[in-house]
Order: structure tokens, then C-alpha cells, then sequence
């Protein structure tokens, strides 16, 4: 009986053993974000920096262009100096997208390439920028941690709506965002994770480490969850929205934005309905930028985060002007209708710690489309007929003066039916504090619709006293008066 309490004493150690080293194992395999790369990073990245480049140099950006064919390339005047896009120590001698440097040290910089501009930027020490203004600045080198968001891709796939009324631009958009993350490769190096692969960052990662490329946002009026995919949804893995690719030793976290976006507007309809507005998607980096701290340490040291756009961005706009892919019926995009735009957003906040107001500035990137308002709908509905009935009006005074019941009544009911037709269009624009140029066309015919009425109680009064002057009088108001409204409706469509 003892041996085989023994016997079944061991038996019971080894599975209890094997339970164990099974649920060890099971244990070690529940990796952060059931990836074995993911896990390795938020356990070992000492998250000393949040920050892509740590620089040492003038703060000097040159701003970026597009060369209508394949590459992204820095922007330049007429004279092929290149322009200023960002200053971090000096903005106001260096105004963002108007300045153009000539010289730096006596190098004229329209000579040079454009990687050669670039490394002009990293120069160290005390360094002389000549403007096209006349002014020679002097600036030296200074410390700071730089962020250069990419925009990988932006597609619009439709524009559903712009509602002109209240302001809003309603369309359907793809768009990736990436950042190079040179402190997650350090991180990395000497194990055998680096290899290609896609990884996605679940919200246990986003919970446990900092992800820079997370406080990048659309500026827009509403955000509808239903029918956009991105941060600010659940994560699901099933359809991932934020991820790091790692390619070619370059680690980069890649974001996803796409759906349905409400972006608010602001119209000008002065020329209405021969006017052009402009849609302003604005992308903005979410931190403020500082010349002399960071939010990473106390140390004095500036910091500067960018968003620059890739190739990609502006093929697909380029392709959205054409009518068959933009389908779009009451507007038009002109050949040079988009642009993508750097600008710099200065506003003062309230220090809560300082307990003082102190000047902030956030650099945004705006994807510009010029649409221009498709004018035959009022043209031939509206205008038109206003001045047919207009017409109508007039031509009372080709009816005899002593029949002026008849002009009278005939003019009263021209007057009532272009009353009416004012109702027509103004569904089409909000009520506005000036006059559109449809206003003072409506307000115009308004007023020589009313001159026959005028005429014809008038002429009742004097035709049995003086009835050749009252001709004459007549006479010369049809002429001249038709040839007055049409001068001062050109004055009116033309004047700009």
C-alpha cells in the first residue's frame, strides 16, 4: 500500500509540475497587443524623448512646393530663393510663406540644390541670413527637439454636401499620417524583432507609452463616430487604425483617418451668385511650439512640431479636379483650384501654472480647394426672368399717357410678380449683413419696376393740363431710363 501511495504522490507532483509550466508558458505568450515586437517596446523603451530629432541650430525650415510631377520639393520665389515656411527663434524678421532667403554666410542659396539647402539648416554657431527685403540677420544656434509629421496620403473620395447656408463642407476622405520614430529603432537594436513587419497599436499600448503622432487632428465642426474610423473610435483590431510599420531599418508609427468629416466654413457672397469660395480642410498638430522649454524636461530647450504633406497628397488632389471624379453639380474646381499650405496659428492662452497669459503658436497644414459657383441656374431661372418681367414694367410707357389706368394696373401686377420671384433663391445663401450682387440687381429692377407706377400716377394729374410735356417727358425716360439700368447692372457684375 505505501508504494503505491508513493506511486501516485509522484504521479500527482509531475502534472501538477506540467500544469504549471503550461500555464507559465500561456503566461509568457499573453504579449501587449498579442505581438511579440509591441510587448518588447513598452517593457524596455525608457521613454526618455518624444521627439524625432534632437537639433542644435538657427530653428531656420524652408517651406515646401510641389513640382507638378513626383516629388515634394522646397518652395521658391521667382528668383529661386528659397522661402521661409517656419522660424523658431525669430519670427518676426522671418514672416512665415513671405520671406525668401538670399544668403546665408554670403552663399547665394539660389545656386544650391535643394539637399544642399537642407543641410544649411543644420548649421551650428553664429550664422548671417541676408532677406529679399534688404534686412541681414544674425542668429546663433540653439538646442531644441523637433517633430516632423508626415502626411502620407490624403484622398477625397466624394463631397456630399456644402451647405453655403450654415457654413458646412460634409465629404468622405482617406488619409494616412506617419512618424519616424528614431528612438524606437535604438530601442529595438540588438534584437532579432527588427525585422518587416506591421504591428498594430492597440489601446493597452496607447494606455502604457506616449505616441506622439496621437495629438494630430482634423479641425472640424462635428465628429460623427458612426461613420468615422480613427483615434478617437474603439480600437479593433479586426480594422486597425494606428500602427507601426517597420521597413528598411525605418521604424515609423503610421495613423489612419478616414470616414465622414464636418468641416466648418466660411463663405463670402458679395459676388453671389458669379462667386468663388474656398474649402478649408485644416489638419493641425495638436502641440504648441516653444522657443525655450518642452514638455519632456525642465531644461531650456526649445520645441518645434511640423506637418508637412508627401507626394501622395497632392497626386490625389490633383486628380480629384477632374468632373467625372469629383462629380460635383452646383460648382466647379478651376486647373489650379488646390494647394496644401503650411501656416502657423498664433493665439495667447492662460498659463494656469504661471498664472499669466502667454503666446502660443501651433503650426496647421490647410488643404485649400478653390470651387467656383456654376451660375447658370440663376442666370437662366432668375435673372432672366427678373428682368422680363422688368421688361413688361417698362414698356407701360410705350402705352399712350392719357390710357393710365391701364399703365397703372399693368405696372402694379409686373411690381407684385418680381416681389414673388425674390423668394427663390433665398434658400440658397443666409441672411446676410451686406448686399450680394444678386441683392443689387433684385434691388435695382425693385426700383425701375416702381418708376412706371410712379409715372403713371404722376402723368394722371398733369395729362389734361400739358399733355405735350407730359410726351416728352415720357419720351425721354423710356430712352434714357432703359439705357441707365443696363450701365448700372454691368456697373454691378463688373465692378470688381
Amino acid at each position: 500500500m505505501k508504494i503505491k501511495n508513493i506511486i501516485k504522490f509522484v504521479l500527482f507532483l509531475l502534472v501538477l509540475n506540467k500544469a504549471l509550466f503550461i500555464s507559465s508558458v500561456s503566461f509568457s505568450n499573453e504579449n501587449i497587443c498579442e505581438n511579440e515586437t509591441m510587448d518588447y517596446i513598452i517593457n524596455n523603451d525608457p521613454r526618455n524623448t518624444e521627439y524625432n530629432e534632437t537639433r542644435n541650430d538657427a530653428g531656420i525650415h524652408f517651406d515646401f512646393d510641389w513640382n507638378g510631377k513626383d516629388l515634394v520639393v522646397i518652395k521658391r520665389n521667382k528668383k529661386n530663393y528659397p522661402i521661409v515656411r517656419y522660424s523658431l527663434f525669430d519670427n518676426k524678421n522671418f514672416e512665415a510663406s513671405n520671406t525668401a532667403v538670399v544668403k546665408i554666410n554670403n552663399q547665394d542659396l539660389s545656386k544650391l540644390s535643394d539637399n544642399e539647402l537642407i543641410k544649411l539648416t543644420y548649421l551650428r554657431g553664429e550664422n548671417n541670413y541676408e532677406l529679399d527685403n534688404g534686412k541681414t540677420i544674425s542668429i546663433s544656434s540653439k538646442p531644441y527637439k523637433f517633430n516632423n509629421f508626415k502626411l502620407e496620403n490624403f484622398e477625397i473620395l466624394s463631397i456630399q454636401n456644402i451647405d453655403t447656408n450654415i457654413g458646412i463642407l460634409e465629404m468622405s476622405f482617406n488619409s494616412k499620417f506617419t512618424n519616424v520614430r528614431k528612438d524606437l529603432i535604438k530601442t529595438l537594436k540588438g534584437t532579432d524583432l527588427f525585422s518587416g513587419q506591421l504591428i498594430n497599436i492597440c489601446r493597452e499600448a496607447r494606455e502604457k507609452n506616449n505616441w506622439p503622432l496621437e495629438t494630430v487632428e482634423f479641425e472640424e465642426f462635428r465628429y460623427d463616430a458612426d461613420v468615422r474610423e480613427g483615434l478617437k473610435n474603439k480600437e479593433v483590431l479586426a480594422n486597425p487604425v494606428f500602427q507601426i510599420t517597420i521597413d528598411d531599418d525605418l521604424l515609423r508609427t503610421l495613423r489612419t483617418e478616414k470616414g465622414v468629416g464636418f468641416f466648418r466654413q466660411s463663405f463670402d457672397f458679395r459676388s453671389f451668385p458669379f462667386d468663388t469660395q474656398k474649402l478649408i480642410i485644416r489638419i493641425k498638430t495638436g502641440v504648441k511650439n516653444f522657443s525655450n522649454r518642452n514638455f519632456e524636461d525642465n531644461k531650456n530647450i526649445g520645441t518645434l512640431t511640423l506637418i508637412s504633406p508627401e507626394a501622395g497628397v497632392f497626386v490625389n488632389l490633383e486628380n480629384f479636379i477632374k468632373p467625372e471624379v469629383n462629380k460635383l453639380k452646383a460648382w466647379k474646381i478651376p486647373n489650379d483650384g488646390v494647394s496644401v499650405k503650411s501656416k502657423a496659428l498664433y493665439s495667447n492662452e492662460w498659463n494656469i501654472y504661471n498664472q499669466e497669459i502667454e503666446a502660443v503658436e501651433e503650426n496647421v497644414l490647410d488643404i485649400e480647394i478653390i470651387i467656383q459657383r456654376n451660375f447658370e441656374h440663376y442666370l437662366w431661372k432668375i435673372m432672366l426672368p427678373v428682368f422680363l418681367i422688368l421688361c413688361v414694367a417698362w414698356y407701360v410707357l410705350w402705352i399712350p399717357t392719357e390710357k393710365y389706368e391701364a399703365r397703372l394696373n399693368t405696372s402694379i401686377i409686373a411690381l407684385l410678380a418680381l416681389i414673388a420671384y425674390n423668394f427663390v433663391f433665398q434658400d440658397d445663401i443666409p441672411k446676410l449683413e451686406y448686399l450680394t450682387d444678386m441683392d443689387r440687381f433684385i434691388l435695382l429692377s425693385y426700383i425701375f419696376c416702381c418708376i412706371p407706377v410712379f409715372l403713371s400716377i404722376a402723368f394722371s394729374k398733369f395729362i389734361s393740363k400739358n399733355q405735350i410735356k407730359v410726351m416728352k417727358i415720357n419720351k425721354v425716360i423710356k430712352i434714357w431710363g432703359a439705357a441707365i439700368y443696363i450701365l448700372l447692372s454691368a456697373q454691378i457684375f463688373y465692378a470688381g
